[in-house]
């Protein structure tokens, strides 16, 4: 480990959790790159990314589980980068309960309780229960519990010893979709209610921004961006981020004309995004909801395109299409638009229709060209 390691000081007051320049190697592999990032008290924090990005090596470095290559982590004011697990005041949610099947619920809960009378911790283990709202199941055993109430008891066994810390390593990816939407509701009810700071592993996007005050959006090791769920959304700052959070379409190819204008094939686009980038080559980006069909002939950033498929999803259409050039002429670039009932029973976009669609100049996001972007991803 290196040596230096404990000497690093917090960067920033007011947090409760901060880890700073954390490096971590597995052999050859890199698993971690440089990661810095602050909790602050009775913050609910996301890691969030694809499988193999690091997030949960992250979670377990912060925990003391695996020890760090380099880096420090700090605890409510307190460097722990060489504690181990039992000295830094924690509770964990694993994806897998980790309940004894022999005990039951109650007994289950009190495991991590190591003072008080047999009377005091059971009152303690109800509490939790009563909260997690399982205290009429308190004497039955794991093995007669769904899922999702055994991930609860999980849940209230972590939150009974008062951690001031909260670690949860996708918790919910075990379970169904309709438990799944339920039980992050709980969690993120229970986590507000009790002010634990809690910091949480999870693959799903969903999951991530309807839970989480802040999102960690990783890959490869790197952090890729960290800011609230609606500024990720709207604000991403990379290909990588503006790709995972959400659906978005990608105008390649693309060249930086005068002021804020760009060029996509032989169309002219204008955009309000900060094209402050090094090179002329860039690539654009725009949601598939904030596409519209061209209504005026005079409207800004209107391009042609082919219908290529429809699919119904529910309350909305996801229209694909296929862009041609001003000459009318196929390209090779599709786009996806989603449209209300309502738009599409108006717009009527049957499979082979040529229509006008309107790019709004202030949802076009700018990016460097991808071939510069992976060549500044991969250094």
């Amino acid at each position: 480990m290196n040596e230096n390691m404990a000497s690093q000081q917090p960067r920033t007051d007011g947090y409760f959790v901060e880890v700073n320049g954390i490096f971590k190697q597995f052999g050859t592999f890199i698993a971690l790159r440089d990661i810095s990032m602050g909790v602050r008290p009775g913050e609910f924090v996301s890691i969030l990314g694809p499988s193999g990005c690091g997030k949960t090596t992250l979670l377990r470095i912060i925990a003391g589980l695996e020890p760090q290559n380099s880096g420090s982590v700090w605890i409510a004011g307190r460097d722990v980068s060489r504690e181990p697990i039992a000295g830094r005041g924690l509770g964990i949610v694993f994806q897998s309960y980790a309940l004894f099947p022999n005990l039951s619920v109650t007994r289950n809960v009190q495991y991590g309780l190591r003072s008080g009378s047999a009377a005091q911790r059971r009152l303690r283990a109800m509490e939790m229960l009563s909260l997690v709202g399982l205290a009429d199941q308190a004497d039955k055993y794991p093995a007669q519990l769904s899922g999702g109430q055994q991930q609860r008891v999980a849940l209230a066994r972590a939150l009974a010893p008062s951690p001031s810390l909260l670690l949860l390593d996708e918790p919910l990816s075990a379970l169904d979709a309709r438990v799944r939407i339920r039980l992050r509701s709980e969690i993120r009810n229970i986590q507000q209610q009790l002010g634990v700071t809690t910091i949480m592993v999870t693959h799903d996007q969903e999951e991530a921004l309807t839970m989480a005050d802040r999102i960690v959006v990783m890959d490869h090791g790197r952090l890729m961006q960290y800011s609230e769920p609606r500024h990720l959304y709207a604000s991403p700052t990379n290909p990588f981020v503006a790709g995972f959070i959400g659906a978005m379409n990608f105008l390649p190819d693309c060249r930086r004309m005068d002021g804020q204008s760009i060029r996509f094939l032989d169309y002219h686009l204008d955009t309000v995004a900060d094209l402050s980038v090094d090179s002329i080559e860039c690539m654009l980006a725009i949601r598939p909801e904030h596409i519209r069909a061209a209504t005026d002939t005079a409207d800004a950033n209107r391009i042609g395109v082919r219908v290529h498929s429809v699919e119904f999803r529910g309350s909305v259409s996801r229209i694909r299409m296929q862009v041609l050039y001003a000459s009318g002429a196929l390209s090779a670039h599709y786009l996806e638009m989603d449209l209300q009932s309502k738009a599409v029973e108006q717009l009527k976009p049957d499979i082979g229709r040529h229509l006008d669609i309107h790019l709004p100049a202030n949802h076009l996001l700018a990016f460097h060209d991808a071939e510069q972007e992976r060549r500044e991803y991969a250094a």
